[in-house]
Parts: structure tokens; sequence; C-alpha cells
């Protein structure tokens, strides 16, 4: 994965569609413009992420179980700013409807299926970012 460029696996001449499954979840240009290309700050900034994601995503399935409607529509705010600075634009969908429904106080059992999604999502950003971590900044 390259800052900026994010991969999928379309096929051959139908790159401007949609890929049947994405092959990476982060695109690290926008953190890369942010931090100015210095590779120490990116570090710093995936190494938060790392810590700091694991622990929302737990205060998350504590929320989603307890069916505690304010605190998924806060946990879901805080986290869509993580994970847009990491570009895991897959993550900030599921997050907007989760901050939407928690606001409306309805859909639980939608927002189970959303909790489940974004855990998908979050694990592979995680593996992604730390192999970017290791292998590239």
């Amino acid at each position: 994965m390259q800052a900026g460029k994010p991969e999928n696996n379309c096929p051959p001449g139908e790159e401007g569609h949609s890929p049947a499954r994405v092959k990476t979840v982060c695109d690290l240009g926008y953190l890369a413009s942010m931090m100015g290309g210095k590779t120490h700050l990116m570090k710093g900034m995936i190494d938060i992420f790392l810590v700091q994601v694991p622990e929302e995503l737990g205060l998350m399935n504590e929320a989603v179980e307890k069916a505690e409607y304010s605190t998924i529509k806060s946990i879901a705010h805080t986290m869509k700013s993580s994970v847009s600075i990491m570009g895991i634009s897959l993550a900030g969908a599921v997050l907007k409807e989760m901050e939407a429904l928690g606001s409306q106080a309805t859909g639980i059992e939608k927002i189970k299926e959303l909790n489940q999604s974004l855990h998908a999502i979050c694990r592979q950003a995680i593996e992604e970012l730390g192999a970017e971590r290791i292998n590239h900044i």
C-alpha cells in the first residue's frame, strides 16, 4: 500500500467500476499530506490509532449490547475522525450510519450488523497499518 494509492481487485479494463472486494481499506494519502510526509509524525499518528481504535471498538461493543444509543452515537462520532485521518472511507460510512441511528435511538438490529462490519473493516485496517508502519514508514 502506498500513501494515496489504495489498491483494488478490478478486472483489467474495469478500473472505473467498484471492485467486488477491496484489497486494502486504508489510504494514507491524507495522513501523508497532513504530516507533510514526515514519517516520524505519521508513525506517531498510526501508533495512536493502533491503541485507540481497539479500545473504542470494545466500548462500542458494550454500548451495542446494552442498546445505549447516546453512547453509540458518541463513540461513532469520535471514531469518524480517526478513520478519516487514516483514509478508511468504508468505516467512515458505517460510523456515519451508526451515529445517525444512535441519534434517533432506533434500529438496534441494524446497529448490530453495522458493528460487525465496523469490526471487520477495523481489523483489516489495524493489520494494514501495523504492516505499513513496520515496512514502509
